[in-house]
């Protein structure tokens, strides 16, 4: 909750797959969710990733490193 109002639709930010992907990859905000879920505090955001060699799979849990 605290950081709705500071990502904003076209930021860089950094995602950090989780093992056995390794490394930071780039991508870009494409989409931040104006409602905030009451009981959890967190809010919806859309970050788009090329992946244009297929090396990330679907499925991996990533954390976003914001600047």
């Amino acid at each position: 909750m605290a950081l709705l109002g500071s990502i904003t639709v076209g930021q860089q930010v950094g995602v950090a797959p989780q093992t056995p992907v390794n490394g930071t990859y780039s991508a870009r905000v494409m989409v931040v969710d104006r409602v905030v879920d009451a009981a959890s505090g967190l809010f919806g955001v859309r970050l788009e990733l090329p992946n244009r060699d297929y090396r990330l799979p679907t499925g991996l849990k990533c954390k976003v490193h914001l600047p």
